[in-house]
């Protein structure tokens, strides 16, 4: 494999190609690492359609959602830290499957309420839940957890309460209780 073969496949001149890799091997890592991660992700997509088909209420969507990470954390977390310091080098780096992935799960879990805000009002809660919701975001309000000596589960929980409660006004009854969920 060649850059000049790679920026012919592409579209793109080699210049260009130079501009974001060093090597033909950096893109080969990169081509598999985004594989790999799209793979991996597909069982996040997939756990993520079966809570919005077993639950109606957005609340309950949400926190649900919340709950996976950890879970995919913890089989996956090295991978996806690799992930992130690979694809993250640059701003605005992401694997091209990943954020549409995203917007579609949260657009989905979503769904109930969007006739109740305005869409200004749902793309910004839905990005503001992508911060929670997805693992580059989970893992940081980990590690602000443990500088601040907090548990995360219990941060994120009130996080997207409060960004609920915003949006869709107080929730209905008790609150749930994120770690009996």
């Amino acid at each position: 494999m060649t850059v000049q073969a790679i920026a012919d496949q592409s579209g793109v001149s080699k210049p260009t190609i130079y501009r974001y890799y060093n090597s033909p091997e950096e893109i080969e890592r990169d081509a598999f690492l985004s594989e790999l991660g799209a793979e991996r992700g597909a069982s996040f997509v997939t756990a993520v359609q079966q809570i919005i088909a077993d639950n109606a209420d957005v609340r309950v969507r949400i926190q649900r959602m919340a709950e996976l990470l950890p879970q995919l954390l913890e089989t996956n977390g090295a991978f996806l830290r690799g992930l992130m310091t690979q694809h993250y080098r640059k701003a605005g780096e992401r694997p091209e499957w990943l954020l549409p992935a995203v917007q579609q799960m949260i657009y989905g879990a979503m769904e109930p309420v969007r006739n109740r805000l305005t869409m200004q009002d749902f793309k910004q809660l839905s990005a503001l839940l992508s911060g929670y919701l997805l693992y580059d975001g989970f893992l940081i309000h980990q590690d602000r957890a443990v500088v601040f000596d907090v548990d995360a589960n219990e941060t994120i929980r009130i996080g997207i309460d409060i960004l609920l409660d915003r949006y869709l006004g107080p929730a209905a009854g008790p609150r749930t209780d994120f770690r009996s969920i």
